[in-house]
């Protein structure tokens, strides 16, 4: 898909991999709907971005998620592409995991985009296609002791990104994984080495990634349809 001109709908738009993300795909000639939870933050933003909209999004709330795919709708009369960047971070040990919270965590990073996901693509089908992008995590592909939910939410949305894009690859519709490392302050080191099993030790670890190259590297999918795209 050629990014230019397209209508390119970001959650989690105000600050790190979202914001970079709209920036890049504004350098590229796309239309940027910057969504986050804040309506001041993205109000403030969309004043540096000329010609985006701003809107307000809880990727908890069903309905939340559900307006912001129609307001977008409604204002620009198409979404090409949809990035479900927006998410939580929760880092325990699998003993002090507070229930609720998990639960929250689950809402906003697997049933949040998954909403996002149903509301988007029938407005996709009618068009005749259009692209969408989940972003993952590294820390699915260790197994630190501090990374069990994000760990376990992204797993789910992994699978069901992979299934959903079997499902409407036929009807024009490509959608992605990108799977970045996480920011140096979100990574932990496992408490015991000799336990943890499938754990590189630390010289071995993937470099972290800068939201610049993250947003670099979520642009691949879209232009070339790649499935999965690692970091």
């Amino acid at each position: 898909m050629d990014i230019k001109d397209k209508v390119v709908l970001v959650t989690g738009a105000s600050s790190g991999i979202g914001r970079a993300t709209a920036e890049l795909f504004i350098r590229k000639g796309a239309t940027v709907v910057l969504a986050a939870r804040s309506l001041e933050e993205v109000k403030e933003l969309a004043v540096k971005m000329p010609d985006t909209l701003a809107v307000a999004v809880d990727m908890t709330k069903p309905q939340e998620i559900q307006q912001m795919v129609q307001e977008t709708q409604a204002f620009y009369g198409r979404i090409d592409v949809l990035i479900n960047n927006a998410g939580q971070e929760l880092n325990t040990s699998m003993e002090t995991i507070n229930v609720d919270n998990f639960a929250r965590l689950m809402t906003s990073d697997i049933y949040g985009p998954l909403v996002a996901m149903q509301t988007t693509i029938p407005l996709m089908k009618q068009q005749g296609g259009g692209a969408i992008v989940n972003i993952s995590s590294g820390v699915f592909q260790t197994a630190q002791s501090t990374s069990l939910q994000a760990a376990s939410a992204k797993s789910v949305l992994n699978m069901i990104s992979l299934n959903t894009r079997t499902e409407y690859i036929d009807q024009g519709i490509s959608v992605s994984l990108v799977y970045p490392q996480e920011p140096e302050a979100d990574v932990q080191k496992p408490t015991n080495r000799r336990t943890v099993t499938h754990t590189k030790r630390q010289a071995d670890m993937p470099k972290l990634d800068s939201p610049e190259a993250i947003a670099a590297k979520i642009v691949d999918p879209i232009e070339n349809g790649i499935a999965v795209d690692f970091l």
